[in-house]
C-alpha cells in the first residue's frame, strides 16, 4: 500500500495536469463558498475578539480564550467527522452536521457583541462558536475527498483557499471599521454569511452523484482516528507538521491587532489597512498555491513557502521599523501555502471514502491542537519580555515575541515536513 500511495502522490505532482472545463469550475466554486462564510465570521471572532477581551483582562488571558478553541478540537472534530462517516451514504448526512455547526455558530456569533463587558460571558459565547464551527467545518472539508477527482484536488484545496483567504480580507480588513461603527455588525455579518452560503452549498451538491460506501463504518471516532495516524508514519509526521503550521498562524492572527495597537501605536483603523494586506496576498496565493501543488507536487511548494515565512518574519523580532510593514504581502503569500495546502497533502493519503471524515476530524485535532499552543505560547511570551531591553521587546511591550514563537514552530516542521 505505501508503495501505491507514493506512486499516486508522484504521479499528482508531474507536469502536464489538464485543464478544468467549465462545468468543474462551477462546481468547486459552489463547493467552496461556504469557506469564505465560515472564514469571515471565524476571522472577526479571533481577530477582533482579542480587542473585546482586552478591555477586560491581559494577554494571558486573551491568549487562553482564544486559544481555548484548541481544547474543542480535540474531540468536536472527531466525533463530527467520525459521525459523518457513518451517516454519508448521500449528502444528507454530512450536511445535517454541518448544518447542525451552522446554526449554533450563528447563535453564538449573535449573543457575542452583547457578552462584552463581562468576561465570562464572553468567553461562554467564544466557546460555543468554537464548538459550532468545529461541528461545521469537520464535515465540509471530508466533501472534498468525497467529490473532487484525484487530478485537481491540488486546485480544488486551492480554489476553496481562495474562498477563505476573500473571507479573512474582509474580515481583517472590515473589521475594525465594523467595530467603529456598532459592535454588533461584524458579527451579525459573519452570522449571515454563514447562513447564506450554508444553503448555497445545499443547491449546489443536491443532485451530486455521490460515491458508495467502500468498507462498513464501525462506531468509535476516537479510536478510528487514532488507528489512522498509528497505520502509516507520513500521517503521524504530517499530524505535527500541520499542528506546527497552525500554531504559528494562530500566534501572529490571535495578537496581530494588538501589536499594530499597542506594540507599534497604529490606530484600530491603520492596523485594519496593514492587515488587508495580508487578505490580498492571500486571495492569490491560495489558489496559485493548489495550481502550483498540481504540476510541481505538495511537498516541494510547502518547503518553498516554509522558508519564505520564516525568514520573513525576522524583521518584525529585531526592529520596530515600520518599513518592514511593506514586506507582509510576500510573508503573507507564503504563510498561505501553509494554510492551504496541508489538507490536499492528507488527501492523499486517504484513500478509502469510509476514512474521508473521521480524516477530516484528525486535521481538526492537528489543527485544533496548534491553535491551542500557539496563542497561549504567544500570551506568555508578551508577558515575560515586555520589559527586556534587547531586540524589540521593550518597544513593542512584548508583542514582537509573537513572530518569535511563530518563528520556532515553523523551524520545528521542517524535518517533520520531509518525513511526510
Amino acid at each position: 500500500m505505501p508503495a501505491e500511495e507514493a506512486s499516486r502522490d508522484r504521479s499528482a505532482s508531474e507536469p502536464g495536469h489538464r485543464a478544468l472545463r467549465w462545468n468543474e469550475r462551477t462546481f468547486l466554486l459552489g463547493l467552496g463558498l461556504p469557506a469564505f462564510g465560515a472564514a469571515l465570521a471565524y476571522t472577526l471572532v479571533t481577530t477582533y475578539g482579542p480587542v473585546l477581551i482586552h478591555q477586560l483582562s491581559g494577554p494571558a488571558t486573551t491568549g487562553m480564550l482564544i486559544g481555548g478553541e484548541g481544547l474543542f478540537s480535540l474531540f468536536v472534530p472527531l466525533l463530527a467527522g467520525g459521525m459523518s462517516d457513518h451517516v454519508s451514504r448521500r449528502i444528507g448526512g454530512r450536511y445535517a452536521i454541518l448544518f447542525a455547526g451552522g446554526i449554533i455558530a450563528i447563535a453564538a456569533l449573535a449573543v457575542m457583541p452583547f457578552a462584552a463587558g463581562k468576561l465570562v460571558w464572553l468567553a461562554v459565547a467564544i466557546g460555543v462558536f468554537f464548538i459550532g464551527y468545529f461541528a461545521y467545518y469537520t464535515p465540509y472539508y471530508a466533501l472534498y475527498p468525497d467529490l473532487v477527482p484525484h487530478d485537481f484536488r491540488g486546485r480544488s484545496i486551492g480554489f476553496q483557499g481562495g474562498m477563505r483567504s476573500a473571507g479573512l480580507l474582509l474580515g481583517i480588513s472590515g473589521g475594525g471599521y465594523l467595530l467603529g461603527v456598532a459592535q454588533p455588525l461584524p458579527f451579525a455579518i459573519g452570522a449571515c454569511a454563514i447562513a447564506v452560503f450554508t444553503g448555497g452549498l445545499y443547491l449546489a451538491l443536491r443532485t451530486r452523484p455521490w460515491p458508495a460506501p467502500d468498507a462498513p463504518v464501525q462506531r468509535g471516532s476516537i479510536t478510528r482516528s487514532l488507528g489512522l495516524l498509528a497505520r502509516d508514519p507520513r500521517m503521524k509526521a504530517w499530524f505535527f507538521a500541520n499542528a506546527c503550521w497552525e500554531g504559528a498562524i494562530a500566534a501572529l492572527r490571535t495578537f496581530a491587532v494588538l501589536y499594530f495597537t499597542i506594540g507599534l501605536g497604529f490606530s484600530l483603523t491603520e492596523s485594519s489597512t496593514a492587515l488587508a494586506a495580508v487578505g490580498g496576498a492571500a486571495v492569490l496565493a491560495a489558489p496559485l498555491s493548489g495550481l502550483l501543488a498540481d504540476r510541481y507536487g505538495h511537498r516541494k511548494t510547502m518547503r518553498y513557502g516554509l522558508l519564505v515565512f520564516a525568514v520573513g518574519l525576522l524583521p518584525a523580532v529585531v526592529t520596530t521599523d515600520t518599513v518592514f510593514v511593506a514586506a507582509i504581502a510576500p510573508v503573507a503569500f507564503a504563510a498561505v501555502i501553509l494554510m492551504t495546502l496541508p489538507y490536499s497533502l492528507l488527501m492523499e493519503l486517504l484513500p478509502r471514502v469510509s476514512d474521508h471524515g473521521t480524516g477530516a476530524g484528525v486535521f481538526g485535532l492537528s489543527r485544533g491542537l496548534g491553535v491551542l499552543a500557539g496563542p497561549l505560547l504567544s500570551g506568555l511570551a508578551i508577558k515575560y519580555t515586555q520589559s527586556l531591553p534587547f531586540l524589540a521587546f521593550a518597544d513593542t511591550k512584548g508583542y514582537s515575541s509573537i513572530f518569535l514563537v511563530a518563528g520556532v514552530l515553523l523551524v520545528i516542521s521542517i524535518p517533520l515536513l520531509r518525513r511526510t
